[in-house]
């Protein structure tokens, strides 16, 4: 795991594209602490930078950038190839030699092999640029479920890219997007392909990038798109395939030289990935976990029951207010771009840092794949306002439930109206009066989000499942996760985004997936005889922290007096009597105090 980024420009000496590009590496140094590097090419005006977070072959021989043999080409990457040692194989036989042994390596002779092919190949996490000094060209390559971020400019020529948005102010690309705070204020974060900047945009998942050093032109495609067929259609034959790909997945993902814990809650998804990594680790396993004073929010007797049945190192980190009131300032500073989320992944994985571990396991992915969360039964009760006309869903903004305002969201042409009316923080009227602009900009920015047109004609479930892993996973919490913990220098893995697994899950029917009676049906059925009852026989919890009491006492927070925006104020009263969800609360100061 690392951080990188990179400079493209005829019109820049080298001295100062290896200028930038150092300095923003240094910006993104809390993501790859254990080494640096800088490479260069005088006739293609080309810089890559790499800040290292060792995980494999942890020698000097993983430096990077790295070139082949030949010097014709050049990589720096972020990630990690859970299949490399197969394609490793593969490519000896082939007749090349390696001298480390990292994954780096074997991206870079893959692409000597295969070129673009060699992409598809890759089973991993990752985001990375190689240089093909006789091709002429640069890559751009970004994991089929986008979980490692990479984030480009290309203006006049230039192509800059970084893993983190705040490195581009160190290559003088700093010109505010004049609409982020309009999406941040209704997803609760800023959606793909967007960022606080101008024409700073995300890479798009399972791509690539090619820009010809010739001609200066550009050109993005896709190399890999999931696609859901619902073949399997027999409940104990997908509980089965679950079994066996999520073992594979697993396995594979505990191929490191470093010590991998797991951030264990105490949820269903959270106790399958402890019990499968514990029976798959060759070393102890560490679980790492949360505990609050607050009793409510503490899941300390749910983990009880299954770290009971494993042998495992317990890691609880007890998290005060105190805690939360210090720490705060430099959550804010670590999450690159604005969020409702990601507070609960940094303190925790501040405790795995703490303990030495630097790679853990995370259940993410499960909800949105198994319907675990409760946009799945309320996407059909939204459904049943079809019959109101656009006058009256557009009427909804006089209400002063902040929840039936969103209904309002319903009458937008695009997708993107559902989404945001099953999980949108505040309406377009209210945006408008937060922002002090007129409700059409408001509406028109929101409609313009590309989103796959399909979409609409999908069934509730795989509607709401597609909004869940596109929008709300891919936009919040994958975003959130690997800056969080790699503001610490933790990577994150997450087993059930494995490619395989996710392709397996999209290949099962709707009927035997999806239960109203009992959430993530498939997946406790697939593991409920392995772990305790009080597991799985239980309403969902999230893996959250009582933001709702903390942020009601930080008067820098909570205090109505320090905003002056009249509706800003007005909602902040109202947080003050509980009447304000925290998330709402945490923008508005987010907005007004911490931008």
């Amino acid at each position: 795991m690392c951080r990188i980024a990179g400079i493209i420009d005829r019109n820049q000496s080298v001295e100062t594209l290896s200028h930038r590009v150092k300095a923003m590496c240094e910006s993104m140094q809390h993501g790859g602490p254990d080494d640096s590097g800088i490479y260069a090419d005088l006739d293609a005006h080309v810089c890559l930078g790499n800040r290292r977070l060792a995980i494999l072959d942890l020698s000097s021989s993983g430096h990077q950038p790295m070139e082949s043999q030949d010097h014709n080409l050049a990589i720096t990457y972020n990630g990690e190839i859970y299949n490399f040692k197969e394609i490793r194989t593969e490519l000896i036989s082939l007749g090349f030699l390696f001298k480390t042994q990292t994954d780096t390596e074997v991206i870079l002779y893959a692409y000597q092999q295969w070129g673009e092919a060699s992409f598809e190949k890759l089973d991993g996490i990752f985001a990375f640029s190689i240089f093909d000094k006789r091709k002429q060209c640069v890559y751009l390559v970004r994991d089929f479920n986008g979980i490692k971020p990479l984030y480009y400019h290309l203006e006049n020529g230039q192509l800059t890219f970084a893993s983190e948005v705040k490195a581009f102010q160190h290559a003088n690309i700093n010109q505010e997007d004049e609409n982020w705070r309009i999406y941040y204020l209704a997803f609760g974060h800023i959606p793909e392909p967007y960022t606080t900047l101008k024409n700073v945009h995300s890479f798009a998942k399972g791509s690539f990038l090619r820009y010809d050093l010739r001609t200066a032109a550009c050109e993005i495609q896709s190399y890999f798109q999931f696609e859901s067929s619902s073949f399997i259609t027999d409940e104990n034959y997908a509980i089965k395939r679950i079994r066996e790909e999520l073992s594979k997945s697993i396995q594979h993902q505990l191929v490191s030289d470093v010590n991998i814990g797991v951030l264990f809650s105490g949820g269903l998804d959270s106790s399958i990935i402890t019990l499968l990594a514990n029976q798959f680790s060759e070393d102890n396993l560490s679980c790492i976990s949360a505990n609050f004073d607050e009793i409510d929010f503490s899941e300390h007797k749910q983990r009880t029951g299954l770290l009971n049945k494993i042998n495992a190192t317990k890691i609880e980190r007890l998290i005060t207010y105190r805690d939360f009131v210090q720490n705060f300032e430099t959550v804010l500073h670590n999450m690159d771009q604005p969020t409702n989320d990601g507070i609960n992944t940094w303190f925790v994985c501040k405790a795995a840092k703490e303990n030495g571990i630097k790679s853990v396991l995370s259940g993410l992915g499960a909800d949105e794949l198994f319907g675990g969360y409760p946009s799945f039964d309320r996407i059909h009760k939204i459904q049943n306002l079809n019959w109101l006309s656009k006058s009256s869903l557009k009427s909804m903004r006089y209400f002063k439930n902040i929840k039936l305002k969103r209904l309002y969201y319903l009458s937008l042409d695009s997708p993107i109206g559902e989404y945001l009316c099953l999980r949108g923080v505040y309406s377009p009227d209210v945006i408008a009066e937060l922002l002090d602009i007129d409700m059409k900009t408001v509406l028109d920015c929101l409609e313009n989000i590309p989103v796959s047109p399909h979409i609409k004609n999908t069934s509730n479930e795989t509607r709401a499942s597609w909004f869940e892993f596109n929008m709300y996973m891919q936009n919040q919490l994958l975003k959130d996760t690997d800056f969080m913990s790699m503001s610490h220098g933790v990577e994150v893995r997450v087993p059930f985004l494995d490619r395989n697994f996710v392709s397996l899950v999209l290949s099962i029917s709707n009927e035997i997936k999806f239960s109203y009676e009992q959430k993530k049906k498939l997946l406790v059925e697939a593991y409920k005889d392995d772990l305790p009852a009080e597991t799985w026989n239980r309403s969902k919890m999230g893996f959250t922290f009582p933001f709702q009491e903390w942020m009601r006492k930080n008067k820098d927070i909570s205090d109505p007096d320090r905003y002056t925006n009249k509706r800003a104020k007005t909602l902040m009263h109202a947080f003050g009597d509980n009447n304000l969800h925290w998330s709402s609360a945490f923008a508005l100061y987010r907005i007004y105090h911490a931008s």
